[in-house]
């Protein structure tokens, strides 16, 4: 009985910020719904995960090709590399208040999900490939995540920069297998020169 008062003082704490957020909207939208098509192949967190990326966001006309590459990130951080989304209609459900509460109808088509079958290192010469793998999350034979790719970027990047090459540059590229739904990661490297 004595910690009631203490999980209500937590559970307030962690609503607040989304309360404040909706309050503070300016634009005339905000998105209450998000509803997928019945036909989709993702599993019910991945279409949660879609939801709460778009749910509590405002919104005008200009947002919605913006919604549209949220969706479209979401779905490649699952693996759905070539997934199509279309820009989503609007329907509107409450004009009383502002913003106007909506529902997203996002028409979408995965595709096929792909895995890592390969990553491979090009072009380094001051770092061993043992030093470059161990910098990045992606594991062989898991979903491709670009969220991932993105990060084994960034923290390549670093490492060059921290050791003289802020120039060098990493880009991601990718060879598929359809066949198999498998990818190749690779990460081509220009060092640049080493800074005195």
């Amino acid at each position: 009985m004595k910690h009631r008062p203490l999980f209500c003082l937590v559970a307030l704490a962690v609503f607040h910020p989304f309360v404040s957020a909706q309050s503070s909207c300016d634009k005339p939208f905000v998105v209450s719904q998000v509803t997928l098509p019945s036909t989709t192949h993702l599993s019910g967190s991945e279409q949660a995960a879609i939801r709460a990326r778009l749910i509590g966001r405002c919104i005008d006309d200009q947002k919605l090709t913006e919604l549209t590459g949220v969706v479209q990130d979401e779905l490649q951080s699952l693996g759905y590399f070539r997934a199509t989304v279309t820009e989503p209609a609007v329907i509107a459900s409450d004009g009383s208040r502002h913003p106007q509460p909506v529902t997203l109808k996002v028409d979408l088509q995965e595709g096929a999900r792909y895995k890592v079958g390969e990553i491979e290192w090009w072009n380094s010469k001051v770092f061993s490939g043992d030093q470059l793998v161990s910098l990045s999350p992606i594991q062989l034979e898991e979903v491709l995540d670009l969220s991932k790719v993105r990060s084994t970027v960034e923290a390549v990047h670093s490492l060059y920069a921290a050791n003289g090459y802020p120039k060098a540059s990493i880009v991601p590229q990718f060879r598929f297998d359809e066949t198999r739904h498998r990818v190749v990661v690779i990460f081509d490297i220009t060092e640049g020169g080493q800074m005195p």
